[in-house]
Formats: structure tokens, sequence, C-alpha cells
């Protein structure tokens, strides 16, 4: 009995099979959008296909699954489905992209994780023998309390998503299941493959965006977001939350503009408004309505915009459609590739593995990508367009000690610094920087030295975090401030200067995520104290003194600070002493035994130390009784020989006195314009010469030429003690005298014995 049950269900079961149809189910799915602009919604609510969807062909009676595949790009499918007979046949879509083979995998859920899903009509009674078309099914919107939203809105803004990253402009691969959730309490967020929707979201397609661009970067790249509060307009947040964030606007318009071919609009609207409801909204391409309020790498929008114009051209919707703001546009390429596979290609690459990730890494991450080819001038500008000033300023290089940039205490603030520099060629990637300047100062002046945000705007335009410190010329650190300005700006608050010289002050940042920026500075006096100025003097009388008398020295000085008493401070460096002080002193010299040049040293000193530069007044002093310790003398002797105007007589004119300049000889009663020989020697010869006498020796001869009036000086200045108590001895001769006797016909003088002394 047993055997014939189951030879007859085996033949029921083969007779079954053999009798089932394969028929092709058709049909189309499509949701119900609410349109939105710039302006918020504008009740315009049309229907859109429902894209890559998973389609699933049942048996209404039994929920068997018939058939399954997938919507294409206009939402319309086509599923070979089988079965026996006439079935009652239903068609449910899936908030869910497993079902293509190709696509990346994006499922809408429940945040309990529950996928949504949407059924044709049912189709009863339908003859498997034949084709079945179910036509059009329209899903509607959904209510989360009174906030509308739609599960196949988000898919298909996941789906725009990867028409991006997997189509022609990108041309990367899928990643591992995304999980897409609505309705969410509280905001919107993203984590890791996940993004969920607050209830108010759920048409947002700009937020939609964004928070897949979170999870995108997430998957593809890297992320340091932070996390926590932040708004737009806001340009001092955590560098690395605003790169984050910005980020994700930038993915999101760019999907918008190059996918959805609208404008690149972030928008964020009240979801239970039928027209308007405007909560958050921004236009990437010109900033709007933040153009005066969002600059620098700390502000999101800042981060957003500055992305978006590397990527954007002319042919954006946007209100600038036909022309590009920025020299980016479509005719560029990247060492030839296109701007949206060489940005990938920096997000792929070095932003997946910078530490600290912000907008910094992206300038950096390019050119370490693309090197020369990058086009520096064109990004710089677009950097530039949102003060995120990634190069150097006009005061590099100024990055050590001894490159400091001199300049002025009390100038005013500075023109807008960057803390910048590179040594390649162009100047990018960079890295961090000191910015060195230096001032002469005087001791006791207190002076102030601080940063503030650029052009002194109260928010940041910047995330430059600074530090100053503050050094003397022996390269001593004095102070250091990392606060005490405004915001993250620093100050060193009324420094007092311990001594007058250069002083080095230097700017930098010791954070490891901020060390690019911009930034404003200057040094004022809190008090500035001016150093004595000598303005006369010093001076000595008399300059020349023995031994045994003084010389009064003075000077004359001034302060340009009121109300300081000046102290003079002489100092004999040759021996000798002081009597007395102030600005006129006399000075007691040394005993000496020659002639001896003596050195005094001046300074002038405020109440508050300040000190003029040493100053140096000589006297010179001589032993008591004259430098020589003996007297001068002159002595004539021997006897001349006649000449034409009769016998030449030679003679002293004064003492030979050490110092003089006054001693001299003189010839008188020669030969007018006669060439005359004077013989100078040490010692005396006598010799018999010409029918005269030549009486020195002739250690030193001199050739004179006897003036018209027959009388000839000839000075001799003495000055130097080595003279002192030398004898020598000095004779003139005439030769070719018309009225002298001898083969030379000599007329000569007698001499004169010469002795320089005191």
């Amino acid at each position: 009995m047993n055997k014939h049950i189951l030879t007859f269900a085996a033949l029921c079961l083969l007779t079954g099979l053999a009798s089932a149809q394969t028929f092709t189910v058709t049909g189309m799915f499509e949701y119900e959008d609410k349109g939105w602009s710039y302006n918020g919604w504008n009740g315009a609510d049309g229907m859109r296909p429902i894209r890559h969807a998973d389609v699933t062909v049942l048996n209404d009676a039994t929920g068997a699954v018939i058939g399954t595949g997938s919507t294409d790009e206009s939402g319309e499918f086509s599923i070979e489905a089988s079965g026996t007979g006439t079935i009652n046949v239903v068609v449910r879509v899936n908030a869910d992209t497993n079902l293509d083979p190709v696509f990346q995998r994006l499922r809408v859920t429940t945040t309990g994780n529950v996928e949504y899903s949407a059924f044709s009509p049912v189709f009863n009674g339908h003859d498997t023998a034949s084709s079945l078309d179910v036509g059009t099914t329209s899903v509607l919107k959904s209510l989360s309390g009174s906030n509308e939203g739609n599960p196949f809105n988000m898919l298909d803004m996941g789906v725009s998503g990867f028409d991006y990253i997997t189509g022609p402009l990108v041309n990367d691969t899928t990643v591992g299941t995304i999980r897409m959730n609505w309705p969410g309490s509280g905001g919107s967020f993203a984590s890791g493959s996940s993004l969920t929707m607050s209830s108010d979201d759920g048409y947002d397609d700009a937020v939609i965006l964004h928070e897949l661009g979170h999870v995108v970067q997430n998957l593809y790249s890297d992320s340091d977001n932070t996390g926590g509060g932040h708004f737009f307009g806001d340009s001092d947040q955590d560098p690395r939350l605003s790169m984050g964030e910005g980020y994700a606007t930038f993915f999101g318009g760019t999907v918008m503009v190059h996918v959805l071919g609208r404008a690149a609009h972030y928008m964020d609207a009240n979801a239970s408004s039928q027209t308007g409801g405007v909560q958050l909204r921004l236009r990437l391409e010109e900033t709007t309505p933040y153009a005066n309020d969002s600059f620098g790498a700390a502000d999101e929008v800042s981060v957003a915009c500055t992305l978006f114009d590397i990527l954007d051209d002319e042919n954006s919707p946007d209100q600038n459609s036909g022309t590009d703001d920025d020299d980016m546009d479509s005719t560029v390429t990247i060492n030839g590739l296109t701007t949206h596979r060489a940005w990938w290609d920096t997000f792929e690459g070095p932003m997946d593995t910078a530490p600290n990730l912000v907008l910094n890494h992206a300038w950096d991450g390019w050119f370490s990508e693309h090197g020369a080819g990058g086009m520096y001038t064109e990004m710089k500008d677009i950097f530039d367009d949102h003060r995120a000033r990634f190069y150097e300023d006009s005061d590099e290089p100024n990055n050590v000690f001894n490159d400091a940039v001199p300049t002025s205490v009390g100038a005013g603030w500075s023109p807008v610094r960057t803390l910048y520099k590179s040594t390649a060629s162009p100047p990018a990637p960079g890295s961090g920087d000191f910015d060195w300047f230096s001032d002469e100062l005087v001791k006791g002046s207190v002076v102030t030295i601080e940063t503030r945000y650029p052009n002194n705007v109260s928010d940041a335009d910047t995330q430059c975090d600074t530090e100053v410190s503050l050094w003397d010329e022996s390269v001593t650190n004095h102070a250091t401030a990392e606060s005490g300005g405004t915001g993250r700006n620093a100050k060193i608050s009324a420094f007092t200067v311990p001594s007058t010289g250069t002083w080095r002050w230097r700017f930098r940042t010791t954070s490891s995520m901020r060390y690019y920026g911009s930034y404003d500075w200057r040094a004022t006096y809190d008090f500035e104290n001016f150093m004595p100025v000598i303005n006369s003097g010093p001076s000595a009388l008399p300059a020349t003194i023995p031994d045994d008398q003084t010389s009064l020295l003075s000077v004359s000085a001034s302060d340009a600070n009121g109300g300081q008493t000046l102290t003079y401070t002489w100092t004999s460096l040759s021996g000798g002493t002081i009597s007395g002080s102030g600005s006129s002193v006399t000075f007691v010299p040394p005993t000496v035994t020659s002639s001896t040049v003596c050195d005094i040293a001046l300074t002038v000193s405020d109440n508050l130390g300040a000190t003029t530069d040493e100053v140096i007044v000589q006297v010179t002093v001589d032993p008591a009784g004259g430098p020589c310790g003996s007297g001068a003398s002159t002595t004539a002797g021997g006897v001349g020989k006649a000449g034409q105007v009769g016998t030449p007589v030679l003679s002293a004119i004064g003492q030979p006195v050490i110092p003089s300049t006054t001693f001299k000889l003189q010839m008188t009663n020669a030969l007018p314009f006669a060439q005359a020989y004077v013989f100078a020697g040490f010692s005396l010869i006598s010799a018999p010469f010409d029918g005269g006498t030549l009486y020195p020796a002739t250690d030193r001869l001199f050739l004179a030429t006897v003036p018209g009036s027959g009388t000839l000086d000839m000075p001799l200045p003495l000055d130097d003690p080595v003279f002192c108590g030398v004898a020598f001895f000095v004779q003139v001769l005439v030769p070719f005298d018309p009225g002298a006797t001898g083969t030379y016909q000599t007329s000569q003088t007698n001499y004169v014995e010469v002795v320089p002394g005191s």
C-alpha cells in the first residue's frame, strides 16, 4: 500500500513539472517624489522611476516565488516567471538592489532592519501560458507622524550616488552592502556603512546625499570627523569635523550636478510642509547665503565649496551655467585624467592614510598624487577664493632665526601671513612653517606681541592655532604663549625687555592638525624706553697734560623719556682715576715715564638701565717736566764760506721742544733762487770740502730751493719722544754760487746742533 502511494505521488510530481509554463512578467515601478528647489518644497510632486530595485514575482495564493529580477534605469522590469495553469500573480518591489548583478547593493529599511517593499495589484486567474504586463505601479508618499517621506526616494539617491562612483566619471568598483534607515528619531547621521535619516529628512535629497557622502568617505577613504554639533557659517570648527561635513556636502552637490542634472544645492526643509518650509539651504556654486561668512579650512561650507569648485565646470546647471567661475573647467585634464578621476585618486590614495584628516590633506594629497601636473596656479586660486591660504606669504623665507624679517614695533597689524612653506616646485605639497621677525628693543621697554584672525574677523576664517615666542640675540627664549589672544590666538603681554639689542619673535603652531593657516600679528609698546643720546662730547680740557696735572672731562646728554635721571659712568682704561661724578668729572692721570695716551670710556644710562654704546675720550699724559725729562737746546758752531751775497748763516728759530709744531731752522744771506743741499747727521766729521768745511756726517741729504728773498725756512715738527736727547747736526751748502771759490763754487753755512727735549 505504501509503495503504491509513493508511486502515485512521484507520478503526480512528474506530471506537474511537465505542465509548468514559463511566462514573462513586465511592468514598471515608480515612486512619488516631492519636488524642491533652493526655496524649499515647490508643490511639483511628480513620479520618478524606481531604479535597480529588487523585483519578485509571487503566486499570491501560496506566497511562492515564481520569478526574480530587478528594475532598470527607467524603472521597468521584464522577468521570466513559471507557473502552472491559471494563478493569481502579484509583483513586489523591494528597496534593495541585491538582485542587480552588477550594481552596488543598497538597502532601505526601518531602524528595526525591516526592508521596505511595495506591491503591484493582484492579477487573479492569470493564464501562465501567456505573458503578463502588470503596468505601472506607483509607490506613494509615506508618513512618519506628520512628516512625509519615501523609502524609494532614499533608494534613488543612493543609486544616484553610485551612478557617479561606478559610472564613467569615476569608474570605481562597488563595496559591501550599504544600509539606509528611515525614519530615525533625532537628527540624521551616518556610521560606518549605514546612514539613518530622521523622520523629517526622507525627501530631503541633499541631506540624504550628504549622509551618503559620509558613508562613501568611510568606505573608500578615511574620515576623522569628530562629530558633534556643527552649523553652516561657523568658521571656527574643529577642522577634522569641517573636513568630514564639508566633504559630505561636496559629494552630494557633485552627484546633483553630474548625475541628477540639478544645481548643487544643500536644502533641508520641514517634511510636514507642502511648500517652502526651508530650514537650511546653500548654493555651493556661490556659497549663498554664506558668501560673506564662510571661509577657511575650519568652515564646513568653505570646505564643501572649495572641493566643489575643483569638479564643477561651465556645464553645471547653476546660476552661472555656460561659464565657470574658476579655471578648472571641462577641458582640464590632470596628467591625462579628468578632474573627477584625479580627485578620486587623491581621495582614495593620500587622503586615505592621512592622520587627523583636514582640508590640508586634500591640498597636499592632490600634489603628492599629481605633482607639477596638478595645475598649481588654478588650485591655489580656488583655495584662496575660500581663504584656505595654503601658500607662502611674501615674507618667506623667514623660517629660521637668522632669517628673521626686520620690522618695527608699533607699526600696527601686519598683512595676512600664512603658516605654510614648501621646498617643492611648484610650492606644494607644503609643510609646517616658522615665521621669524625682529626689531631693536631698548632695555626697560614693555612690549606686547599678539596674533588675531585675519583682518580681525569675528569668526575665525582660518584653522590657524598660533604660538608666539620671544628670543634675545643669544638665541635664548624669554617668553612663549599659545593662548591669551581672542579665540585660538596667542599673546605675550607686557613683557619688560631685560637687555638692549636685536630681539626676535617667532610664530608657529604646535597643533598636528592645524599646521597650515593664516593670521595677522602686531607688536606694540606698552611703554617705549628710549636710549639716552650723547649730544656733544665727551671732551678733555686740556687734552695734553703732564702727569702732575689734571684734565676736565665733560659730556652733554639727554633722554626723550621725561623725568628720567641719567647716570654717567667714566672708566679710565689706561690707569689714573676719575674724581667726581655726573656729566663733568676730573681725570687724575697716572705717573708716566714717557708720553702716554690714556683712554677714558664713557656710558650714559637711564633709570631703567638703557645704556648708550661706549664712547672713548683721550688724554695725552707726559712725564712731569716734559716728555723727555731733559731740556731742549740748539748750538751754532763752525764758520761759513762766502758766496755772491756774502756768507750764508744757519740759525734755529725757537726751541726743539717735544711736542712742537713751530720749531724751524732758517738760512739767511743765501743766493736767491739757488738750489740748496741740506746735510744732516748724528755726528760731526768736520771734513775739508771745496775750500770750506763739511761739518755733519752725511746721514741724510735734502734738497731745497732758496726763495727770492734769500731766506730759506726749514720747519722741523717734533712729536715723537723717541728723539728726546738725540743730538743731530745740520749744515746747508749752495753749489755753483758765482761769488764762491772752489771747484764746485759752494757757499756754505755754519752748522747748528739740535737736541730735542722738553
